[in-house]
Formats: C-alpha cells, structure tokens, sequence
C-alpha cells in the first residue's frame, strides 16, 4: 500500500474563519492534495527500503554543505540568551520590516540549516514567499557554548526565548513551526507546554520519536543490524561536542566523570555521565523522560500536522501514540508505508517528496487560522 493515511479525532478543530462547518480534517481534505484521501507515496525504486532512505537523505547534507560555501542562502544572527548562552538562527527571505509569515525550523539531533531535508523545505517555503528561521541548537550548527549548559533532547527554553524575541521584534509577522527527529520532539514539547498561549499558528513535527527512551533503548540495542549505525553516528556526534567545549561544561557544579564521558559506548551511557548531570536529573531515565513530548500531546491547542513513516528503522511504528491523536481535535497524524527516517525520496529518479505537505498544510493553515495580527 501506498496510500497515506491520516489519524484524527472524529471531530477535529473548526476553523475560526471558514464557518462552523470547516474544520481541520476538512481543510487538508480540500486544500492538501499530498495527504488528502487518495494521496499516495511510493518510494523511488533507485532508493529501495527504510535504510536506503535514511542514509540518502542524510548523504544530502554534504551536497548541500558544499553547495553553501559557494552560494550561502542564509544570514547568520548570532542570537544572545538570558542566561548567557548563545544559539545560531540562518534566516532566509526576511528582514526587520516584513510581514511575510515566518516558519521557525527546529532540525535533528545533528542537524544544521544544511540538512537536506531542510534544504528542500527552505527552498518550497520561499517560492511562496515565507520567511524562514533555522534555529540551532546551543553548541550547534557551527556556534560554540558561552556558558556551561549545552542542549538535551526536550530542552524547550532556547527555542521559547527565540520565538518570544521574534514574535517582539516582527510583531506582524505569523508564526510557524517546522520540525524534523529530535528537533520534532522540542517543538511539540514546546506546544504542548505553552498550551492555549502558544504564539504559534500552526505547526509541523517530521519523524517524530514521541518517546525518548524508548528511541534511545532501541538505538542503542542495535549490535548486529545496520540500525547501530545511526547509534554510533548520534553518540559520536554528542561526544565530539562535548570534547569541543569540554572545559567550559565542566566548569558547572556537577559531579562529572571525564573518562566515564569518554568511554560511553552507547547514547543512554552518554546521557547517564553527562547530559543528565549538566541538567540536574537524578538519572538518564528521568531526563528521557521528562523530555519526551508523548506525555503533552493532550495539551496542544493550535493545529499541528504529525508526518510519520511506518518503516522508520530510528522512530519506530509502535512507539506513536495512536490513542492521542484520536483524542485531541487539533492533531492530524500522516502516515506513509516507506520513507524511512526523514528520507521520502519518491520518484523513478530520487527526489523529494516532504516540502509538498509541508507548504501545502502550512499554506492552509494561514489562510483559516493566522487571522491579522493586531498591535
């Protein structure tokens, strides 16, 4: 089958300015063609299965890398936070007088505005006249820390200070959210927690993990399988940056063990010595899950479009909370047969497939909930 299929409420939230009769199901039905009934996605067969996906999409960051030395695409803010601390924001098609709607991107646990993912999505969302924001996370997409704190998997304070100064800032603008992997599980952490004062008009969460644990549990149980690979990729990713600014993180009041750090053969290790520690969590249990958005899906209160693959070797099927989306009329949960994690590459020849929902739903979403901001 390659069908997506679509997991809501019975009844879902009604539009504020299309009527009593037009609500969120319906909208996407009438202005969504990549998920309404009928829709379908097949994977390229160049790019056959859930690794293959995975690892094209994630060999794209190179190309892209590369092709933004030569033709930057982005204006780097170097964002400065309360505490001290500091986060990089790429900022594409904006400046301080516009009124265009701008999308805040939240990208994986490695991620930078050079994903290709985001790339592909960047480059739809400007066609329409959008402004975008990559949001890095502190330490990240080539910022160092200026303070000893460094970022776990349901940090939301970073991103609630940017969407904040921005919504100050450029107070006409509206505000979208588009998320992809650990970036996804933030953004929806974040929704979740602001509730009915969420600034957001909409949202979009990509490879959602839902459950960090549980991801991280089976990440790190990969010993015979090519899904170790994603494992060694993600720890050592964490403890190259961990390494980078070692001194300034162990400069905090924490009892850290370096060689312990060091030697961590898996990602909950990792968390065990060091993130839960920076953090104050009594264990890595306790941080995963704290930082797991599961537990607020309940509390969203503006529209938010979940895009799930149910082949994804990193977020697995039965980790998704079904029973949520069924239950909060603002979800709508999109689900494809391949893909794998974050790769949708369609097509004879290999290409993209994520940007067509996401501008679709993000286009919709405006027009029935981003009602004109008043000063």
């Amino acid at each position: 089958m390659y069908t997506v299929q679509l997991v809501h409420a019975e009844e879902t939230h009604r539009s504020p300015s299309g009527g009593s009769d037009v609500n969120l199901a319906d909208i996407i039905q009438a202005e969504c063609p990549s998920l309404a009934k009928g829709a379908v996605f097949r994977q390229s067969p160049l790019v056959p299965g859930s690794h293959a996906q995975t690892i094209y999409a994630f060999l794209g960051y190179y190309v892209y890398y590369a092709h933004g030395l030569l033709w930057p695409k982005f204006t780097r803010e170097v964002f400065r936070l309360a505490d001290g601390g500091n986060v990089a924001l790429d900022w594409a098609l904006c400046d301080n007088h516009t009124k265009r709607p701008i999308v805040t991107i939240l990208s994986g646990v490695t991620g930078t505005s050079d994903d290709f993912y985001v790339r592909k999505c960047y480059k739809k969302l400007i066609a329409i006249n959008y402004s975008v924001v990559v949001i890095h996370s502190r330490g990240c997409g080539g910022s160092r820390l200026s303070t000893p704190l460094p970022f776990h998997c349901g940090f939301t304070d970073d991103y609630r200070e940017v969407v904040t100064n921005i919504r100050k800032r450029l107070p006409h603008c509206l505000l979208l959210g588009l998320s992809f992997s650990l970036g996804a599980n933030i953004m929806t952490k974040y929704v979740g927690e602001e509730g009915e004062n969420c600034p957001l008009v909409a949202a979009i969460s990509v490879g959602n993990p839902y459950d960090m644990y549980k991801v991280i549990r089976h990440l790190d149980s990969q010993f015979f399988s090519l899904g170790k690979v994603y494992d060694i990729a993600i720890l050592n990713f964490l403890k190259t940056a961990f390494k980078r600014d070692q001194k300034l993180i162990l400069s905090a009041p924490a009892d850290f063990d370096v060689s312990r750090i060091s030697k961590s053969s898996t990602i909950f290790e990792f968390t065990e010595e060091m993130t839960r520690k920076a953090f104050g969590y009594k264990s890595a249990k306790d941080l995963l899950d704290d930082s797991s958005c599961h537990r607020v899906l309940e509390n969203i209160r503006i529209p938010m479009l979940f895009l799930n693959s149910l082949d994804d070797p990193i977020c697995l099927q039965p980790f998704i909370p079904y029973n949520m989306f069924m239950k909060n009329p603002y979800l709508v949960l999109g689900l494809t047969d391949h893909g794998g994690h974050i790769g949708y590459m369609g097509n004879t020849w290999p290409s993209s497939w994520i940007e067509h929902p996401v501008s679709q739903f993000l286009q919709s979403m405006v027009a029935h909930y981003g009602a004109p901001i008043k000063n």
